[in-house]
């Protein structure tokens, strides 16, 4: 990966960035309603205009169109241009920091996480197929970001990290008789244990509780809103994108 020069691995990431923060943006939006990704054309929330191909370019189509539908002028909302940027900043970033094969690693891993770290933040939802593809893909593409942590670390990672996890939810929910921990959670800790090992489970942890703390805090969540639930996976998604930059 060393011989890519450097502008050139920036602009591929910078694209595939774009495009995937495109595809995360319509899953998240059409997926907590029941809609299909893979049919159906996109469409205008306003009108109800199919929109063409032409006015989905990452980026480019909303800056165009200044962030409005092409046939009722009405916003579109930033959120897909905000997915978008997010995901080519956190795909490109890591080449400032890490070596050129580590740094495709982490961009890899900072993708897969992207959805897992907006749904739950916007539903509190954690699916169970894209933590799976997040596990999976840490024993394929994980010793490209980290090749010194072994199998049998990142197997004891994602056993512990999913355990430890389910352990405090269940115990939690024994004595206090609710939920104080989605299910999703254990299993997404597990899987961060699949990619980063082990022992980077509790900077992990720490990271996410100090995030989760600045979050709290800078927002002003307030109790009326249903504040026994935050969401403590995109903390551990934050955090551990964070720890595998840092470490």
């Amino acid at each position: 990966m060393s011989i890519v020069p450097l502008w050139m691995l920036t602009i591929w990431l910078a694209v595939l960035g774009a495009v995937w923060g495109s595809f995360v943006s319509a899953l998240c939006s059409r997926w907590p309603k029941g809609e299909g990704i893979a049919t159906g054309r996109s469409r205008c929330d306003s009108c109800d205009r199919q929109i063409a191909a032409y006015d989905l370019i990452p980026v480019l189509s909303f800056l165009l169109l200044k962030g409005k539908c092409r046939y009722c002028g009405q916003g579109i909302g930033r959120l897909p241009l905000a997915t978008e940027l997010a995901s080519i900043v956190i795909g490109v970033f890591p080449l400032a920091l890490l070596p050129q094969d580590q740094a495709v690693g982490l961009a890899l891993f900072a993708w897969l996480l992207l959805p897992l770290v907006l749904l739950d933040w916007f539903h509190l939802w954690l699916p169970d197929r894209l933590v799976l593809l997040l596990a999976v893909f840490g024993f394929i593409f994980g010793p490209l970001l980290d090749p010194e942590i072994g199998l049998i670390d990142r197997i004891i990672g994602l056993s512990t990290g999913f355990l430890s996890l389910q352990a405090i939810r269940y115990f939690y929910k024994k004595y206090r008789n609710i939920d104080g921990m989605g299910a999703g959670d254990p299993k997404l800790f597990g899987a961060l244990g699949g990619w980063l090992g082990w022992q980077a489970l509790p900077m992990t942890l720490l990271m996410a509780s100090c995030i989760g703390l600045i979050l709290i805090l800078l927002t002003h969540r307030s109790k009326k809103s249903d504040e026994s639930a935050f969401p403590l996976g995109s903390y551990l998604g934050i955090g551990a994108y964070l720890v595998a930059l840092l470490m």
